[in-house]
């Protein structure tokens, strides 16, 4: 088996943004895990993109998994070194996908080979995704598997975001939608009798101001309950033309408890509205979800979050910002789901993203004692 590092510059080799194919890493993957023993199941998805699913051990309940997504953000501009080639330089590992999260697949791998998986009291399983990045795309497939597949139900699950190896417990859920809006062009002295679609679209992003306002305080753990962000608006073809079309992405993240539909009631009542004064002169709004998954609500005194902790040894285990999959396991399988990886958020979807050699020395040496403690 080659080291971490040369496991991670090939890992990073395969340029696997969102919704590009990514079978010939997973086939990589596979190779590897194959060697050691493991069980491989490849659980299909659009246009040469697939879920694997690998099993060491008995097959039997209980045991650990340890999750990832394979899929990178688009590299973009402004790197220092090329993207898709592992740099190493001042104990950094330098590559889109380092931190987040191909750094964690890699560790695993190692730890693996170093402990071999022969007579193991209990299973491990290795779960690699496909398009976490828009929206944990591929978990419905996932999923889907796994009702089926009654001899994967761990004790527990590692998602292995970049938390600096500090365990977290807590994350918040998100939906978003995409909204068209049609009208009808017309000349721009008619605005006060014909509604812009550019209008219609402003009074949508005032509303959803109005539903941030309300959540602007965070919570004792300091974070915000509910956060609303319009990311994108497209519309108007010139200025003397009252728009014809209009585009509008938004996002709602809330905390675990929340009720994404409930507290997004305001929202519909309006589109509702201003769908029907578009509707009048032959236009209207359509509505996509287009990203929907909850929270994280991992009990903080559950022994097991107990025993992260103490493998882990960085910090008491806390709420984080982002979403991953872990809610999506945690709601489907009913066991307790921790976030804990190497690496800094902060650096990752950005140019010279990077991992420190000591957080994957670290990641090593927790996800050796965790598999010791509940597999071997």
């Amino acid at each position: 088996m080659p080291t971490t590092l040369e496991l991670l510059r090939s890992l990073v080799g395969f340029a696997t943004e969102s919704r590009t194919p990514n079978e010939e890493l997973q086939h990589f993957l596979a190779d590897q895990v194959e060697g050691l023993g493991g069980r491989c199941r490849f659980i299909a998805g659009p246009e040469g993109r697939t879920n694997l699913l690998v099993s060491f051990g008995p097959e039997q309940t209980g045991g650990l998994m340890l999750s990832a997504h394979t899929d990178v953000v688009p590299a973009g501009t402004g790197w220092s070194s090329e993207p898709y080639s592992l740099t190493v330089c001042d104990s950094k590992a330098f590559g889109r996908g380092t931190a987040d999260m191909k750094g964690f697949i890699a560790c695993a791998l190692t730890v693996l080979d170093r402990l071999g998986t022969e007579s193991w009291r209990a299973p491990l399983h290795l779960a690699f995704s496909f398009d976490e990045e828009v929206g944990c795309a591929g978990m419905p497939g996932m999923l889907e598997h796994l009702t089926d597949a009654t001899d994967v139900r761990p004790d527990l699950i590692i998602v292995g975001e970049p938390t600096m190896m500090r365990p977290c417990h807590r994350h918040a859920g998100k939906v978003a939608y995409d909204l068209t809006l049609r009208g009808r062009a017309g000349h721009s002295s008619r605005s006060p009798q014909q509604p812009s679609t550019i209008s219609v679209a402003a009074r949508i992003v005032l509303e959803l101001d109005a539903l941030q306002n309300l959540y602007r305080t965070p919570d004792a753990s300091g974070t915000y309950p509910v956060t609303v962000n319009c990311g994108m608006l497209h519309g108007g073809s010139a200025l003397n033309i009252i728009a014809e079309h209009c585009t509008l992405s938004f996002e709602l993240r809330h905390s675990p408890e929340g009720d994404p539909d409930q507290l997004l009631d305001p929202i519909h009542a309006v589109i509702e509205r201003e769908r029907h004064r578009l509707t009048e002169i032959g236009g209207g709004i359509d509505q996509v979800e287009v990203t929907r998954y909850p929270g994280l609500a991992t009990d903080p005194s559950h022994p097991l979050v107990a025993l992260v902790e103490r493998i882990a040894d960085a910090g008491a285990s806390h709420p984080v910002g982002y979403g991953t999959e872990g809610g999506l396991y945690a709601r489907h399988l009913g066991v307790p789901v921790v976030i804990c990886g190497p690496g800094d958020i902060a650096v990752a979807h950005r140019p010279d993203e990077h991992v420190s050699l000591q957080q994957l020395d670290s990641c090593e040496s927790f996800l050796q004692a965790l598999i010791e403690t509940l597999c071997r």
